[in-house]
């Protein structure tokens, strides 16, 4: 684990997001606290657990109150999409 001050982070980002790949960075600031440099991968969630089950249920109930959109028989969906850019 490699901890830096929020100073040395700024003087040298370069230098913590390479090694953040293969080591834990620890971030640290009098003012703000401690944090951990990250990398993100294209298989990691961007999205909170609780703001992804909001987005579900809130989809859900839509669909329940009929304000769902179907693709129409022998529609292509850039046909689609442009239907539904049209309706709002």
């Amino acid at each position: 684990m490699v901890v830096v001050s929020s100073r040395e982070f700024r003087a040298n980002q370069r230098k913590y997001f390479t090694l953040a790949r293969s080591n834990d960075v620890v971030i640290t600031s009098r003012t703000h606290g401690s944090y951990r440099l990250v990398p993100v991968s294209l298989d990691d969630s961007l999205i909170d657990a609780a703001a992804l089950d909001a987005k579900i249920r809130r989809g859900i109930a839509e669909y329940e109150q009929g304000k769902a959109n179907w693709i129409r028989e022998g529609e292509s969906t850039d046909g689609f999409l442009a239907r539904m850019l049209e309706d709002k």
